[in-house]
């Protein structure tokens, strides 16, 4: 599944994280759906009503994993291209001297 986070190149070192606008209000839909979707069982065999709710914030764990994993990809990413600007850099002083 591709993540919604994208990279962008600012100037110099400045890096942007862009996400969809939508992003938030698609998860909370989808919560919701899913909550209501989990609360027809709950209705028809007269279970606790918390169930669906804890089944749906399963859905937001989720989400919230893939987006720490992707920001933690990004940040991987800055990293190696952080390092290549400094060891170049280190490379034209030293010959420089």
């Amino acid at each position: 599944m591709r993540s919604r986070l994208q990279w962008t190149h600012g100037r110099g070192e400045h890096v942007v994280v862009d996400r969809k606008q939508t992003y938030t209000a698609e998860i909370f839909v989808k919560f919701f759906v899913l909550a209501g979707l989990l609360y027809m069982p709950v209705l028809i065999f007269e279970w606790g009503e918390w169930i669906p709710f804890a089944g749906a914030s399963v859905y937001l764990l989720w989400e919230l994993g893939r987006s720490n994993s992707a920001l933690g990809e990004l940040a991987e990413l800055w990293n190696d291209q952080h390092d290549q600007r400094q060891e170049s850099a280190r490379s034209d002083s030293l010959q420089r001297h």
